[in-house]
């Protein structure tokens, strides 16, 4: 569903939330329709245990962690005792192992989470409900505490939730399930808190590109990637500048993406770690030293610094190791980045090649953002192998690692606003990442269409293939924003049926480059909706077919694609029923 435009709508609260796999960030802000969006405001202060003080000066996420006591209790983020054995990359649990990598699928941090949920008897989605439902608690108690709770609970909410743009759909269904277990969706008497998702790369590029504006290097025409590196996935996408003031961009090309963020250094530093303190002292230390230890010395320590440069890294042991410090060369730690970095880099150098054929020319800029997107390795690593002719850029600071939960606060609301500055879009085209479409007949054509899908139809008295496909959206189409499409469809009926007619309807995708003609293959049912007459059945037109009559209804589908996610809308009789609109993610 696209962000709203309705204009009775004084005053939204819109709120992005960036849950990802390892921390979660989230903004806010106070919109008025009409009015171009301000900046958001992002959540930094969260519930601390003691232990965990020292890693929570006012950070601008919290982990994605939940810890569950022996009375079924539940902490989280910086709310968790330190040492406690706590669940962790959950929101993997999302997708199904076959489209889990087979080292991801192994890993001992899914393995536990997943002992973890049996254990609790829960479901991935009631898990990362409970997560949901604690932050969303947590942030409105926030916001309320800033703006006034009568003044908040007066208004409408619209949450953008973001999620990897290689995610499947249904992976985001599951996600829309779990914000519901959260209460995302509970009702409130100043109107429904309605939901959107954006892709993370894009919510991280609408954070980013305003910045961009003032650089007197680039010209309408150019293109640049964006590199959101976050803790489990690697997201990119491209866009081409239309103009340059206000900035306006078009996607250039299909973005790309994989499993290979930050986490999946983790173990293999765990791995050089306990080699170096040989098996008899990694042995006497127990599940609380190592989880301190990895958080401690790798997690906040040599993880965030390492730059590639020769240099000395020192890691304190708990003392039950009974073994002094350990210090590793940059020699040694280089092979562990190398293995993400290869990946990152591979992924990187494809886009690049793909905006090129796009564009006949190579991207001006490739920016990092996301919380392992701030890696100075990373950044040198891209620098040195993408050479002089693009410029690599790494924002310091936080505004990486909050760009994905600001972009998506500000994609909300720039629907709110109309998104336009002097009528402009930032975003004015997407390109599609499936095919998307609905099943319907054609009149049988003898060496077209497939002889099994020939059938008879009494009421027209004529042949018929079934099982067709009509397709919207097409991957790697070039979705303009501002341009809908309407389909014509016909349906027939009994000329004795009376009352209101009732049709299910189903959207299907297909990832293939050439979707077929015909629903086999990997046509796969998405998302299923009603359509209802708007008048009687006996009102309709009456059609005769040479030896009775029956009736005949013929009406539209209006498709709207907008951010991440179409709307179909039912038009009849020369009028669009807003009612029958269906929402379809297409991210």
């Amino acid at each position: 569903m696209s962000p709203t435009t309705d204009k009775t709508v004084k005053t939204t609260l819109v709120v992005g939330i960036d849950f990802g796999t390892t921390f979660s960030g989230v903004s806010w802000l106070i919109c008025k329709a009409g009015s171009p969006p301000g900046q958001p405001e992002v959540v930094s202060l969260w519930q601390t245990s003691t232990d965990n003080r020292r890693n929570n000066s006012d950070s601008q996420k919290v982990p994605s962690k939940v810890y569950y006591d022996q009375n079924g209790e539940l902490s989280w983020g910086f709310k968790i005792p330190a040492g406690v054995q706590t669940i962790e990359w959950f929101k993997l649990l999302l997708l199904n192992d076959d489209d889990l990598q087979s080292h991801l699928r192994n890993s001992s941090h899914l393995y536990d989470a997943k002992k973890s949920l049996q254990k609790l008897g829960k479901t991935a989605v009631q898990l990362v409900g409970e997560y949901l439902g604690v932050l969303w608690e947590h942030v409105l108690e926030q916001i309320k505490n800033s703006k006034g709770e009568a003044i908040i609970n007066g208004m409408p909410i619209q949450v953008i939730l973001t999620v990897p743009a290689i995610w499947t759909d249904y992976a985001r269904d599951r996600m829309r399930e779990a914000a519901g277990l959260a209460g995302i969706f509970d009702y409130r008497v100043a109107g429904e808190t309605t939901l959107l998702f954006v892709s993370e790369p894009e919510a991280a590029a609408i954070a980013t590109m305003p910045e961009l504006e003032n650089r007197e290097d680039l010209r309408v025409g150019d293109s640049l990637v964006v590199v959101d590196a976050g803790g489990g996935t690697v997201d990119i996408i491209s866009y081409k500048i239309n103009v340059l003031e206000p900035l306006s961009v078009s996607e250039c090309a299909e973005g790309g993406g994989a499993l290979c963020g930050g986490i999946f250094l983790d173990k293999h530093f765990e791995a050089l770690l306990k080699k170096a303190v040989g098996e008899a002292s990694w042995n006497k230390m127990n599940g609380s030293d190592v989880r301190r230890l990895m958080n401690n010395e790798w997690e906040h320590g040599i993880k965030q610094a390492f730059d590639g440069e020769p240099d000395f890294y020192t890691v304190e042991l708990p003392s039950r190791a009974q073994t002094p410090e350990r210090q590793f060369s940059s020699d040694e730690i280089r092979p562990i980045f190398d293995k993400i970095a290869n990946q990152i880099g591979g992924l990187v150098r494809k886009q690049i090649a793909e905006v090129r054929k796009k564009t006949s020319r190579l991207p001006k800029l490739v920016i990092l953002v996301g919380g392992f997107g701030r890696s100075p390795y990373i950044f040198k690593y891209l620098k040195q192998n993408l050479g002089c002719l693009i410029t690599v850029l790494q924002t310091r600071g936080d505004k990486p690692w909050t760009a994905i939960c600001r972009g998506a606060a500000l994609f909300g609301a720039a629907g709110l606003s109309s998104d336009t500055v002097d009528g402009q879009q930032l975003v004015q085209s997407r390109i599609a990442r499936l095919n998307y479409g609905i099943e319907l007949r054609h009149p049988f054509i003898e060496g077209v269409h497939d002889p099994r899908d020939k059938v008879w139809c009494n009421l027209t008295r004529e042949w018929y293939a079934s099982n067709q496909m009509q397709w919207f959206i097409r991957r790697g189409e070039d979705m303009s924003l501002k341009k809908a499409n309407t389909y014509d469809y016909i349906r027939e009926w009994d000329i004795n049926l009376k009352g209101w007619g009732v049709f299910p309807e189903t959207i299907y995708t297909c990832p293939d480059l050439i979707p077929p003609s015909r629903k086999q293959g990997n046509v796969r049912e998405d998302n299923k909706f009603t359509i209802r007459t708007t008048k009687a059945r006996e009102e309709y037109e009456k059609v005769s077919n040479g030896y009775c009559y029956y009736r005949r209804w013929s009406f539209s589908y209006k498709v709207v694609v907008s951010g991440a996610s179409f709307d179909i809308a039912l038009i009849s009789d020369g009028v669009e029923q807003n009612l029958e609109k269906v929402q379809v993610d297409v991210c």
